[in-house]
């Protein structure tokens, strides 16, 4: 049987690559060790036009400028580092988590955020899905549970306002709000409920928003654990505090909170009271004036909620007892109030108790009745959260049934478990980070590593090459990969673009550009001929010295033959994209954006 590769798999693999970029590794033998960093470097190749063909297994294709050759990520041939010609190392900065951009647009429907659901039909458009216009129920596209607003803040669905069969209300509301706190925001007049998640800044929108992609990340060490204010580098003013709203948002998130509860059925006939004056409260007695109810015990099973002093309250009623001739029940409750009731007294509100099965605790809850016209008598309409609890991996409610209440049942409510951390703890993991992109740009000639006067067509990553003719790891900023042939007694000008070849040994090879001031040529894609003599490399069948090549009617003398800056064949080839021809200019920046998908 196959297994599974999980989306968790796919964003731990993006998010070690993330991380290599600013991570060091030991490396020694038996007496010493070092700690080097990791070294990537992006690359640029292949000035001649692309020809040939290539097969896939089944067909064989042309292959041309407008038709290049198949891209490959697993390909580490020679070939590559034939026709590489210049590379740049990747900085830390210039590498991003990124999701696919879902801009916020009014009258879409949006999936909300559902631990029973699989992840990628929350992270992923659903076509024809049934949904609610507000007067019928008909089918459209559900979108992503996350969205972009106009102003580059980034949000998740936790409520989308679903009536009893399931079926979403459009959002036509835009998220604004930048609310940081660990509880679920208030829902917006659209019935809508987003978990405000991090604002994209300036600098990160020019490095790595485009039109399909928008960065995300973690702030805290991606391997952090735990919660608060001392996890994974994010303590106040720490290395890993830039200050920003999404600093908040993670530290304040908690782990199993109850935040969201989905009414599947509202029930009927619970009994509900609100704005009841209290007369007196301590102890685990409370004392309630003018009652509904007055039979002995009809307020059993039932929830009292109010607040005092700034602080809310919500209490379990174990049993009751009406006092005669008062107007006034008594309320014995199953967990003492704490606090000694005096001066002006509050009101309270009565309703169903929700118990909560599950392996969390220190949550408090109130069920609200459903006031909306039509709804039937004492049906469930919402949950008012007063503390969301935590720690929470699997739970249930059972709303219970009131024996003072006339035959109450039917309502179905479901908590909606968080992901781990809390909404806001990980958002790499929540919305889905398994995308990473590399934004490099190439300035002009690079400080004369990169040509300016010829075209490429291979983009790729190549980490950890070694220095040339050494076995030390290559650290500088910038390698030029061409080989450098200084040539004299030209006959004619010597331009790029041409296949160069040398009678004596053989060889030949391909000319990027020239620098007629230096007498000196940039090559690539070289091979050596069938020559027993020794090159200027010591190897038979290279370039010799003081030897012609020639092309066409060109004819020069070969002399200096110096290697390109890393050693040939060493690091590892991570990545290659072929792509059609991109011309470069004096006066040119590349910006170059690679998006990988693990």
């Amino acid at each position: 049987m196959p297994a599974l590769v999980t989306t968790e798999f796919r964003i731990h693999n993006a998010k070690q690559f993330r991380e290599m970029f600013s991570e060091a590794a030991q490396y020694g033998g038996a007496t010493a060790s070092a700690a080097l960093s990791t070294n990537m470097y992006l690359f640029i190749g292949k000035s001649a036009a692309w020809s040939g063909s290539y097969n896939d297994g089944t067909t064989t294709y042309q292959v041309s400028d407008t038709a290049p050759s198949s891209d490959t990520t697993a390909n580490t041939s020679y070939s590559h580092w034939k026709d590489m010609i210049a590379a740049k190392k990747v900085a830390s900065s210039d590498v991003s988590h990124v999701i696919a951009r879902n801009n916020w647009t009014s009258g879409r429907y949006y999936s909300m955020y559902d631990d029973t659901v699989k992840f990628s039909s929350l992270t992923a458009s659903q076509a024809s899905q049934n949904v609610n216009t507000g007067s019928a129920d008909t089918t459209a596209t559900l979108y992503p549970m996350y969205v972009m607003n106009s102003t580059f803040k980034v949000y998740k669905c936790l409520y989308n306002n679903k009536n009893e069969s399931g079926r979403p209300l459009p959002s036509t509301v835009e998220p604004t709000h930048t609310t940081t706190s660990a509880a679920a925001p208030a829902a917006q007049s659209d019935g809508y409920v987003w978990k405000y998640m991090y604002t994209i800044s300036a600098a990160e929108s020019l490095k790595f928003v485009t039109s399909s992609y928008i960065p995300v990340k973690q702030i805290r060490d991606a391997n952090a654990y735990g919660q608060g204010g001392t996890a994974g580098g994010m303590t106040v003013g720490g290395a890993k505090d830039d200050s920003s709203d999404q600093v908040l948002v993670e530290r304040n998130a908690i782990d199993g909170a109850l935040d969201i509860f989905v009414i599947s059925a509202d029930g009927v006939n619970y009994h509900f009271e609100n704005n009841k004056a209290i007369a007196s409260g301590t102890g685990t007695s409370l004392v309630v004036s003018a009652p509904t109810l007055t039979t002995a015990n009809a307020y059993a099973e039932s929830s009292v909620y109010f607040t005092y002093g700034g602080t809310s309250y919500v209490r379990k009623v174990a049993s009751s007892a009406y006092n005669s001739g008062t107007s006034q029940v008594t309320l014995t409750l199953s967990a003492t109030l704490g606090v000694t009731l005096s001066g002006s007294m509050p009101t309270c509100n009565v309703g169903p108790w929700p118990r909560i099965d599950g392996d969390g605790h220190g949550q408090e809850l109130v069920l609200t009745a459903n006031t909306t016209g039509g709804a039937a008598a004492g049906s469930v309409g919402g949950v008012t959260v007063v503390n969301s609890g935590n720690s929470f991996t699997t739970a249930t409610m059972t709303v219970s049934v009131q024996p003072g209440a006339s035959s109450p049942s039917g309502a179905i409510v479901t908590p909606i478990i968080p992901p781990r951390g809390g909404h806001g703890f990980d958002a790499v993991s929540e919305l889905g980070g398994y995308f990473a992109m590399i934004n490099t740009k190439l300035t002009q000639s690079e400080s004369g590593a990169f040509t300016t006067s010829n075209d490429f067509r291979k983009i790729g990553l190549l980490k950890d090459p070694n220095t040339n003719g050494a076995w030390t790891r290559y650290t500088s900023d910038t390698a030029d990969q061409a080989k450098v042939i200084t040539y004299s007694a030209a006959n004619e000008t010597v331009t790029g673009d041409i296949t160069i070849t040398q009678a004596a040994s053989g060889a030949t090879a391909y000319v990027v550009d020239v620098n007629a001031d230096a007498s000196t040529m940039r090559v690539i894609d070289v091979t050596n001929g069938s020559s027993a003599t020794n090159g200027y490399d010591g190897k038979p069948g290279s370039f010799q010295t003081s030897s012609a090549a020639t092309s066409g009617t060109l004819s020069f003398t070969v002399g200096a033959v110096a290697n390109g800056a890393m050693s040939i064949g060493s690091g590892e080839m991570l990545y290659i994209e072929n792509r059609a021809p991109v011309a470069r200019a004096a006066d040119q920046t590349e910006d170059i954006k690679l998006i990988i998908e693990f």
